[in-house]
Formats: structure tokens, C-alpha cells, sequence
């Protein structure tokens, strides 16, 4: 599709999605006591007092939670925007046909039994799609939960609600309905504000994307938190995670089922990189995704990056009252990546004139016992006033949940805190040393005091914080991103219009074909004999290497098929031998070209980049220290195709190797804008060669300043249209 249809296709999914989260009026399609869903959902429309109107169907017209129910939902009389579909299964085609007949254009369907229970279930599941897309009804479900809109009120959900103090904040989009359960249980027990909870289920048809979509535009959503097993259409997936880091809207996701290694084929050390979950990494990375690994996490990273906004910086005031509490905290900020900036001397002043004697003026900043609630204020101010301080963080002792746990000096302490937090000028909270149930009384107090408060505990505080740093980084990065031109045209291929009918086998038709399309390659011939081996390397004036040239084999340096630093006629001669003898010896069923003869490069840092196939994301680029490197450290960023020169500068930055490409032993620097645009080129020669391209390796991409140049190239291709099968296996798995 092209970008017009893409965007066509996903806002109609985004409208239709916002059109069930908003109905007019509902209807419950087999209402009846005697169901827990029924009177769960009913229950509460009611008690959260529903604007729209409510209805009940049940097809013996009997009474349901004290209302006489319609026989079928055109009895009803009225304009009908949602059914909540609540019959056996083998019903549910009858009530789907029911509801369009009185208007309806959307459905929960609860029951379970479909695609999850394996092909049959699949296919009854396809058939129940097929009628809804003819009636003109989308479909929330199978085998779910329902929704919850709190920003209207409108509670469709089959367990009991507990409302939240807001009705803005996070909006959770669950894959399980348990799973939603359980966060909206939390959310609740932590005083976390939430505008939707929807549980998507089988997602026959709305999916969780389509539920981002629309939340992107929600004012009430701060932030949205997924819980994801799968991504149904990948390719939407990354467009909307787009337009969320460009709206500004952070997105945390709790990803779990990572598949098997995708690749067929071990010809290629990309091939054993790819993996989707590993690629799910690297997408995080790309849009800024916020990846989390505990329900918990989830839920305050996503609570904490919505109320924060977009931090200008990774600095952290700590203020607390213990010294050990500190010391915790400046750990878990330097384990997170936060930095904990020094006072600067205006800063150290103003502190001085305000803290205990007893206290020491630094951060993170113990106030010991002796504080009073004035000075606890001064503290934040002055902890403020550091240049470097993006966001405040105070751990202290709980809200009160119990009368006996009210003092006055406590109450004072907390409000004076709350109140240098407020008057900060940078985002900053309150919060509970470990894990802590907000309840009633503590949920009050919280509003008297207008409270910024974390109910977490200190470390998923910290963390939080730092995931709306990182979000923030890349956010930023996106806004300077998007006014950049291209760094680069499109180079045009050397062989003119056509796309060549060979496809490169070899070595050295692997680097020409790159060479096409802009990647610097070093040069080299093909001697098919020792003399021509010699007059080759008599065109470079310094020493030269010697590689073995065959399309069947992969791994050349495995036979002894590569010798370096050669220089003089005897040494070229003799290094030709020994390699056809290495064939003859390991590889005599091998074709042998000949040798390729190229000059031997000063030492550089090497670097792989490459690309394979995964079987959800697709075509996935890999850059890595090259090399043995790659295997021993297994520092790779993967990102899917096309990869553009800014995202490959963020590729190499993220590398744990960056260092040595910033200079190392003498070597100097590598230009890492120069290298970013090879990198980006060589994503466009990938996209060029077409989906009959499994894999490429360069290896090593040799890096010396501003100098960039592949040194070797290998390419796995579809042969005659069937995917290449490998009995080898690659040693390492980076997942």
C-alpha cells in the first residue's frame, strides 16, 4: 500500500476503534441474572452512571437485573451503537445479524472457544469476521473482558470496577482480559489515574494497534500501557508507534512470547541474530517504545512518563530523610542511567541556609530526623535551582492510611513537601519508600494536599523516571529529526535501469553489487593462477590479501582460505598454493573460482552490518562490532528496513562497542555521520535487490576515520522461488 492508502487504512481502523470505546447507547445481548458477565456489566453502567442509554435482549423476553428485557434488538425501538454479546457461540451469528438490523455498528464479543482453541476454533472465528465485515459491524474480541471508558463513563466490563480517583492518566490496552484485570486492580490500590482499560482478546478484528491509534488523540490518555503477546499487522504497528513519539504520547509495552530464531540459514551470522523479540528491542529503541518486564513496571513506568512530560535532561534532585534511603537511590538512579548532578555553588548556598546542621548539602540530599517541615520546602527549592536537574524525586515516608498513623508533624512535613514540588518548576513526586495500598483515607489526603504521589516505591520511582528520560531523549530527537532534508540522494546503480538478471553468488559480485548503490568496497581482482595473483598485486603498492573465491563456501578463513599482509612475488605464489590446496583438502566438492587478490587495509575497527529475514517484522537490518566480535560480545542493534542515516547513527550509539569507534590504541576516530550514511545505503541497496535477497553479511565493514569501506560480502538468495533450508546451525543465538 502506498502511504496514502497506509494512512487511509489506519485512520478508519483509529475511528472505528474510538467508535466502540464511545457508544450512544448499549445493549446487553443475552442479559439475564443467571449470568455473572450480565450482571457484572449492568452493575456497572449503573453504579458508574452511564450517560448513554442501556438495553437488555433476551430472546424469552424474560426480567434481568429488575427490567423487563426486548425479545431482540429491534424490539427495542431505538438506534443501538453497541452490543455487548453475551450468548453461547453457536448464537452469536444470529445476535451479530440482530444487532445490524437495529443499527447497530459495534460489538463486544465475550465468549471464548475460538481461534485460541486451534484451527477449527480458528475457523469458526474467521466465519463470525466475515459475517460482522458484511453487517457492517466491527468487533472488540472474541475472548475478552470488554472495555472500560472512564472519561464517559461508560464501564463495559465484566468483572466489578473500582473507579479511580481521575479519570485521566494511563490507558491500559491488554491482549488478556485477566491481565487488565489485575493492572486496573493495581492502578487502583496505587492511586493511578486511568481514562481506558480495554481488553482486545482474540482480536479478530480491532486490535491493540488500532486501540493506540485512537488514544493518540485522546486528551484524558497521558500515556499508554500494552500488554502484547503478539502484533497482529507489524507494519501498522510501527507507523502508529510513529505518531505516537511524534504526538508526544509515551507508549510502554510488556511484550511477552518471544519466537524461535527466524533464520534458515547459518551461511550469514545475521541469520542467527534475528529474532523477533530481539527485534522488538531495537524497535523500542527505534520509536522510543518504552519496554518494561513486570505488570508492575509496566504500570508506573506508564504512570510516571505520562505525568512527567517531555524532561529536558537526566538529572535527578533526590531529597529524602534517610541516609540509607539515599545511598539506594543514587545506586538504583546510576543502574538506571540517571544522573545525580552535583549542587552548583548557588545551589550549595541556598541549601545551607536551609537544612538541618546535622545535614549534609549534597545530592542526593539526606535532611536526617531533625528536619523541620520549612526546611523540608527550602530543601526541594534549592535542590530546584541545579541547572542539570530535569526532575525531583522525594522519598519519604507513606500517606497515612489509618488514623492511628496521623501526627501533626507528619501531615506538615508531607505538605511542605508537596508544596516545593509544586513551586519547582521541573516535574517532581512524593514518594513511598516501597510498595504501598493507597486507600480511602490516604486517596483523600492526597487531593487535600494536591500530592504528586507514588504509591510504587522508591525503585520503580527511579526507574520510571528514567524511562520518561529515555522517552524524552528520543522524542526530542524525533522533533529535531523530522526538520532534517535527507542526508543523501538516492545514489543511482552503476548498471543503469535494469536490475541484473544474475543474482551475486560470490564474494566479489556480492561487493560490486553493493558498490552500485554508493557502499564504498574495496577493490580487488580474480586471479585464476599464481602469475595473475602476482601481476594483481603489483597494482597496490603496500601489502595485499589473498581469499578464496567460491560460491559454495561460506566461511572462506574456516579452511584456510584467507591470508593476509602479503607482500613480494614469493609470498603472493605461495599463498596461492596453499589456498587451492586448502580447497582440494577441506572443500573438494567446492567450485572454485579462483582467488581475488585486494589490497590489505590498515588496521581499523570492523564492524558487521547485515540484514535477514524475521518472520513477524520482516526484513531486519543488523549492525555490530564485526569480527569475531560479534559472536564473543554479542552487541548488535537491530533495526527493521528501510534504516535511514539518522537511525543508523542511533544503531552505532547504542553499541556497548562505541567506544572503540570513537578511537582507540592510536586508531583514530570514526566519523560516525559518514558511517551512518554507508549503513543507510547499504539498507537501500538491500530494499533494491528485492524479496529473493534472504541475507547479507558484510563483514567486516572497515572503519579508519572517514574512511569506510565493506571488505567482504556474502549473500544468501531464494533459490528457484523455495526458501534455503541449511543443515548448519550458527554457534550463537543473541536472544
Amino acid at each position: 500500500m502506498s502511504r496514502l492508502v497506509d494512512a487511509s487504512h489506519d485512520s478508519k481502523l483509529a475511528e472505528s476503534a474510538r467508535a466502540l470505546l464511545t457508544p450512544q447507547s448499549v445493549v446487553l445481548v443475552g442479559a439475564s441474572d443467571k449470568s455473572r458477565w450480565s450482571t457484572s456489566v449492568h452493575d456497572n453502567l449503573v453504579r458508574h452512571a452511564y450517560a448513554g442509554s442501556l438495553h437488555l435482549v433476551n430472546p424469552r423476553g424474560a426480567m434481568a437485573h429488575g427490567r423487563l428485557c426486548a425479545t431482540h434488538c429491534a424490539a427495542v425501538g431505538e438506534q443501538l451503537d453497541l452490543g455487548l454479546i453475551m450468548v453461547p457461540r453457536e448464537a452469536v451469528p444470529q445476535a451479530l445479524t440482530e444487532l445490524a438490523d437495529a443499527g447497530g455498528r459495534s460489538a463486544v464479543i465475550l465468549s471464548a472457544g475460538y481461534a485460541e482453541l486451534g484451527p477449527a476454533g480458528r475457523a469458526e472465528q474467521d466465519a463470525i469476521l466475515g459475517l460482522a465485515k458484511r453487517l457492517g459491524i466491527r468487533l472488540l474480541g472474541p475472548n475478552c473482558l470488554g472495555f472500560i471508558n472512564f472519561t464517559q463513563n461508560a464501564i463495559a466490563w465484566t468483572t466489578p470496577v473500582q473507579a479511580p480517583s481521575r479519570a485521566h492518566g494511563v490507558a491500559i490496552v491488554s491482549q488478556s482480559g485477566a491481565t487488565a484485570h489485575f493492572l486496573a486492580q493495581l492502578a487502583h490500590q496505587q492511586d493511578v489515574g486511568l481514562s481506558h482499560v480495554i481488553s482486545t482478546g482474540n482480536e479478530a478484528d480491532l486490535d491493540i494497534t488500532s486501540f493506540i491509534d485512537c488514544l493518540i488523540e485522546e486528551p484524558q490518555t497521558r500515556a499508554i500501557a500494552v500488554f502484547a503477546e503478539t502484533v497482529r499487522e507489524p507494519e501498522r504497528f510501527l507507523r502508529v508507534a510513529a505518531r505516537a513519539l511524534r504526538a508526544g504520547k509515551p507508549l510502554v509495552v510488556l511484550k511477552v512470547g518471544s519466537s524461535e530464531v527466524t533464520a534458515q540459514s547459518a551461511l550469514a551470522h545475521t541469520g542467527a541474530l534475528v529474532g523477533n523479540d530481539k527485534v522488538f528491542d531495537g524497535i523500542c529503541q527505534q520509536f522510543g517504545i518504552l519496554r518494561t518486564y513486570a505488570m508492575e513496571d509496566l504500570l508506573a513506568t506508564a504512570d510516571i512518563a505520562g505525568r512527567c512530560g517531555v524532561l529536558r535532561g537526566r538529572g535527578v534532585g533526590i531529597v529524602t530523610n534517610s541516609g540509607g534511603v539515599g545511598e539506594i537511590a543514587a545506586d538504583t538512579a546510576h543502574r538506571h542511567g540517571l544522573v545525580l548532578p552535583p549542587l552548583n555553588d548557588a545551589a550549595a548556598a541556598a541549601m545551607v541556609s536551609t537544612i538541618p546542621s546535622v545535614a549534609t548539602a549534597q545530592n542526593p540530599l539526606d535532611l536526617t530526623g531533625t528536619v523541620t517541615p520549612e526546611q523540608c520546602e527550602g530543601a526541594v527549592l534549592a535542590m530546584a535551582s541545579v541547572a542539570d536537574c530535569a526532575a525531583l524525586l522525594c522519598p519519604w515516608y507513606d500517606i497515612p492510611s489509618e488514623p492511628q498513623q496521623v501526627n501533626e508533624r507528619l501531615t506538615a512535613l508531607h505538605l511542605h513537601l508537596v508544596r516545593g514540588l509544586r513551586e519547582a518548576g521541573v516535574p517532581g513526586f512524593l514518594a513511598s519508600y516501597t510498595p504501598a495500598v493507597v486507600n480511602d483515607m490516604a486517596r483523600q489526603t492526597i487531593a487535600d494536599i494536591g500530592a504528586n504521589y507514588l504509591a510504587c516505591g522508591m525503585d520503580r520511582a527511579l526507574a520510571g523516571v528514567a524511562g520518561a528520560v529515555r522517552w524524552s531523549q528520543r522524542y526530542l530527537e524525533e522533533s529535531n529529526d523530522s526538520a532534517e532534508p535527507p542526508p543523501f540522494a538516492t545514489p543511482k546503480p552503476s548498471f543503469g535501469k535494469h536490475k541484473p538478471k544474475w543474482q551475486a553468488r560470490s564474494e566479489r559480485e556480492a561487493l560490486d553489487a553493493l558498490a552500485a548503490w554508493g557502499v564504498p568496497v574495496v577493490p580487488g581482482r580474480m586471479a585464476t593462477t599464481a602469475e595473475q595473483a602476482v601481476k594483481y598485486a603489483q597494482i597496490w603498492s603496500g601489502p595485499v590479501v589473498l581469499k578464496v573465491a567460491s560460491a559454495d563456501i561460506a566461511h572462506k578463513s574456516d579452511i584456510g582460505g584467507v591470508i593476509l599482509n602479503l607482500l613480494g612475488e614469493s609470498a603472493v605464489k605461495e599463498a596461492f598454493a596453499q589456498i587451492t590446496n586448502a580447497v582440494r583438502l577441506h572443500a573438494p566438492e567446492a567450485r572454485l573460482d579462483g582467488v581475488l587478490v585486494a589490497p590489505m587495509r590498515p588496521p581499523g575497527t570492523e564492524l558487521l552490518v547485515g540484514f535477514s529475514r524475521d518472520s513477524l517484522w520482516g526484513p531486519v537490518m543488523a549492525v555490530g562490532l564485526g569480527g569475531v566480535w560479534v559472536e564473543v560480545l554479542q552487541d548488535v542493534a537491530l533495526r527493521p528496513l528501510p534504516v535511514s542515516a539518522q537511525e543508523a547513527l542511533r544503531m552505532l550509539k547504542s553499541l556497548r562497542g562505541l567506544p572503540l569507534l570513537q578511537g582507540h590504541r592510536g586508531l583514530p576516530a570514526a566519523h560516525l555521520d559518514v558511517l551512518a550514511t554507508v549503513i543507510a545505503r547499504i539498507s537501500q541497496a538491500i530494499t533494491a535487490m528485492g524479496p529473493d535477497l534472504l541475507e547479507l553479511d558484510i563483514n567486516p565493514l572497515w572503519v579508519r576515520g572517514d574512511q569506510v569501506e565493506a571488505l567482504d560480502a556474502l549473500m544468501v538468495w531464494r533459490p528457484d522461488g523455495t526458501a534455503v533450508k541449511s543443515t548448519q546451525h550458527s554457534a550463537v543465538h543473541l536472544l
